[in-house]
C-alpha cells in the first residue's frame, strides 16, 4: 500500500512541476513581448508566474535559454500555420500573391515579430553555444520544409529560394518591428503628425521588401535571393 501511495505522490509532484514550468513559460512569453529585455530576470518571470523565488532557475539555466524556448514555440506555430495555409490553397501563386501571403501572415503575429527583433540581442548574451546550435539546426530544418512547400506552390521560385526567402522575411520583420510597433519611450511620436514619417505599417513594408527579393530572384539567373 505504501508503494502505491508513494507512486501517487510522485505522479502528483511530477504533474505540479509540469504545471509550474508551463506557467513560467506562458508568463515569460508575455513578459518578453512587453518589457525591455534588459529589465527581465528569471525572478521577475517567476514572480509573475506565482512561483516561489528561485523556482524559475530550477527549470531554466538563464533568461536567454528561456527566451529561446518561448521564441521556438512561437516560431513553430507560425511555420505550422504557413504549411497548413499553403497546402489548403488550390492552384499556384504568382509573385504578388506570395509576397502578400508572407507579409500578412507575419504581420498578424506582433508577438513573434517582437521576438524576432529581440533575437540579435539575446544571441549576444552569455548563452550556451550548443543551445544556439540546436535551435539554429531546428530552425534551418523547419524552414527547409516550409520553403519546399512554397517552391511547389510558386513555380517562379528556384530550388532553395523558398527557405532563403522565409529567412530574410524574418530578418526584415525584426528590423521593422521598432518602427511599426513602437514601445515605451519610442512610442512618443506614434500619434504626432510631425513624426508620421518615422513609423511604418508592417504588412505594407514587408510586402514591398519581399517583392524586391522576388524580383531579383526571377530576373537574375545568378541570384541567390
Amino acid at each position: 500500500m505504501g508503494r502505491l501511495i508513494n507512486r501517487d505522490k510522485l505522479a502528483r509532484a511530477k504533474e505540479q512541476r509540469e504545471l509550474r514550468k508551463q506557467r513560467i513559460l506562458e508568463e515569460a512569453g508575455s513578459i518578453f513581448a512587453r518589457m525591455a529585455y534588459s529589465e527581465v530576470t528569471l525572478d521577475t518571470i517567476g514572480q509573475r508566474a506565482d512561483v516561489e523565488r528561485g523556482v524559475a532557475s530550477m527549470y531554466f539555466r538563464s533568461k536567454e535559454d528561456l527566451f529561446l524556448i518561448v521564441f521556438k514555440n512561437s516560431l513553430a506555430e507560425w511555420y505550422d500555420s504557413l504549411e497548413r495555409e499553403i497546402r489548403n490553397e488550390d492552384g499556384t501563386w504568382d509573385l504578388p500573391t506570395l509576397a502578400s501571403f508572407l507579409a500578412d501572415s507575419l504581420a498578424r503575429r506582433s508577438v513573434l515579430t517582437r521576438y524576432l527583433s529581440l533575437l540579435p540581442v539575446v544571441m549576444e548574451q552569455d548563452i550556451e553555444p550548443m543551445e544556439v546550435f540546436r535551435f539554429q539546426r531546428w530552425r534551418c530544418d523547419r524552414m527547409s520544409v516550409v520553403g519546399d512547400a512554397l517552391e511547389k506552390k510558386t513555380p517562379y521560385l528556384k530550388e532553395g529560394h523558398g527557405s532563403a526567402l522565409l529567412y530574410r522575411t524574418q530578418l526584415v520583420a525584426g528590423g521593422l518591428e521598432i518602427a511599426s510597433n513602437p514601445r515605451g519611450a519610442a512610442a512618443f511620436d506614434r500619434d504626432d503628425p510631425d513624426f508620421a514619417g518615422l513609423w511604418v505599417d508592417m504588412a505594407t513594408e514587408l510586402a514591398r521588401v519581399i517583392s524586391g527579393y522576388l524580383g531579383v530572384s526571377v530576373t537574375s539567373s545568378t541570384s541567390n535571393l
